[in-house]
């Protein structure tokens, strides 16, 4: 598979930390790096889209996926 775009992998690392410490657990609980990265290189646009990544549940999808959306929303196509 083709490598993630390393802005928006990094984006999303620093969305995770950020969630990780507000919800007082490890980053690795929020999401994987390698969730992270197939939704860097998916970047989905739609909660359909992103439920179609790798570690993204019914549960993360509800918790996490406007969060996602809004991140990966406000970079550069």
């Amino acid at each position: 598979p083709e490598a993630p775009d390393e802005s928006v992998f990094e984006a999303l690392r620093s969305w995770r930390s950020d969630r990780a410490k507000a919800d007082a657990v490890p980053a690795y609980v929020v999401l994987a790096n390698a969730d992270l990265e197939d939704i860097a290189r998916r970047r989905p646009a739609t909660l359909d889209e992103l439920a179609d990544c790798r570690g993204i549940g019914p549960t993360r999808l509800e918790r996490y996926g406007d969060d996602l959306l809004a991140v990966l929303d406000e970079l550069p196509d």
